[in-house]
């Protein structure tokens, strides 16, 4: 019997990923994105997993299929209870993961099309306490292959 298989492989080249500084939580930074552009950033049901060690990063996203708009706001950092078998109630702490360790100053990353990328920048530097946001570096343009969404 022959096995058929369907392969389908999502060309983010036409994206262009901006990279946001900002300690605002992720959902209020979706909240803050959807008030300033016209879009309705959504909590996915599963968060990205790209890791086998159980992290998951959260993320949002929002699709126009009739104006073929697909928007992605990926959180690259995660806070980790401590797993310490130490009794310091008092003292908590969390550990800090990175989806991209390369990228260790960047709290979100957020994929727009390549023309509307100017103009995004500019409303999110707008938003309270995003403290800077940028197109991903040309040096780190092969992230982007490990996102699949």
């Amino acid at each position: 019997m022959i096995k058929h298989t369907l392969s389908f492989h999502i060309d983010n080249s036409q994206e262009d990923w901006i990279c946001v500084h900002t300690p605002i939580p992720d959902y209020q930074m979706a909240y803050h994105i959807n008030k300033a552009m016209p879009v309705h950033l959504k909590r996915r049901g599963e968060d990205f997993s790209a890791k086998d060690n159980g992290e998951r990063y959260p993320i949002f996203s929002y699709q126009n299929k009739k104006k073929g708009v697909h928007w992605h706001l990926i959180s690259n950092k995660m806070k980790s209870a401590d797993s310490s078998t130490e009794d310091n109630l008092l003292f908590s702490s969390a550990e800090t993961h990175y989806l991209f360790k390369q990228l260790t100053g960047v709290d979100y990353l957020l994929s727009v099309g390549n023309e509307e990328s100017q103009a995004v920048q500019k409303k999110l530097a707008q938003i309270p306490d995003v403290q800077s946001c940028y197109s991903l570096p040309t040096a780190f343009k092969h992230l982007k292959q490990q996102l699949s969404f």
